[in-house]
């Protein structure tokens, strides 16, 4: 499965498809390298899951109630446009059109690999959620050290 984590700036070809960095493969197991699946992210990004990352998140959706209408609405979303896709003999791989224009990637992306979870985002919108000042970002190192970020999360889920 997928470990690490990377950044990279990624060019897409003028026929859509994109290489996927060296180091980025490296990071797979040799089995990983061929086969992923493209879906919605969790966010304003699209999620690229190697074969194995992609089964477990399949056998968790697989888990919950398909009777019940909420998870029918979350499944059906999270599964309207995702698609298989394969690396060609140059590791590269074609983004299908809905998933690019849903997320307005055009000539460049960003690729963020997160302790196995891969996001591609729109390179601009990418840099204007995340670039900061070293200021800001020992700011923000302080208050998650302080707690903050948890606090801010049981207020958020109703836990006192």
């Amino acid at each position: 499965m997928t470990t690490g984590y990377g950044y990279w700036e990624v060019s897409i070809e003028k026929s859509g498809r994109l290489k996927l960095p060296t180091a980025l493969l490296r990071s797979l197991s040799e089995d990983e390298r061929q086969t992923f699946y493209v879906t919605h992210g969790f966010g304003d990004y699209i999620s690229l899951w190697s074969e194995k990352a992609y089964q477990k998140q399949m056998d968790y959706m697989n888990s919950l109630d398909r009777n019940l209408t909420r998870v029918k609405l979350y499944r059906n979303a999270f599964l309207r446009n995702t698609a298989m896709v394969e690396c060609d003999a140059q590791h590269r791989i074609v983004i299908p059109k809905p998933l690019m224009e849903m997320y307005a990637i055009d000539k460049e992306l960003v690729m963020v690999l997160d302790n196995g979870q891969i996001e591609m985002w729109n390179s601009r919108k990418y840099h204007e959620k995340f670039d900061m000042t070293p200021e800001a970002l020992e700011k923000l190192n302080e208050e998650m050290h302080l707690g903050h970020f948890l606090a801010e999360k049981e207020g958020a889920d109703g836990i006192s």
